[in-house]
């Protein structure tokens, strides 16, 4: 519940307030929360990185709209169609892993799989 009051825009204190607890509770809720989807997150990034192929690894300091070039011409190596025109692939690497990039510099490197239909998976 926190995590969707704060999706929907009410501050912290707000949220303690309707559940009538304090906010530095709800504050250490809502990292607890967040912490568990990341933790899930990578779960679930793991299970489908093992019905797919590592195509490439965008390395920190990369530009993520340069590395785009990167995944097809790999991909191409191991003759796999992407199913993504340049902008979908982006955006679906910038929300499966935010916390890697900085706008669409590359922070921390990060593993694109590919399954043999050609959708993608960032690990």
């Amino acid at each position: 519940m926190v995590i969707q009051y704060r999706k929907d825009g009410l501050t912290q204190q707000e949220i303690a307030d309707l559940l009538q607890t304090t906010r530095s509770n709800i504050s250490l809720i809502q990292k607890s929360a967040n912490e568990n989807i990341r933790l899930a997150k990578e779960a679930l990034a793991y299970v489908y990185s093992q019905n797919s192929t590592l195509v490439c690894t965008l390395s920190a300091g990369s530009e993520l709209t340069r590395e785009a070039y990167t995944i097809y011409k790999s991909a191409r190596q191991l003759n796999i169609k992407v199913q993504y025109d340049t902008s979908a692939l982006i955006n679906r690497i910038m929300l499966a892993v935010p916390e890697k990039l900085a706008g669409t510099a590359v922070k921390e490197d990060i593993n694109i799989y590919l399954n043999t239909t050609g959708i993608i998976y960032v690990y």
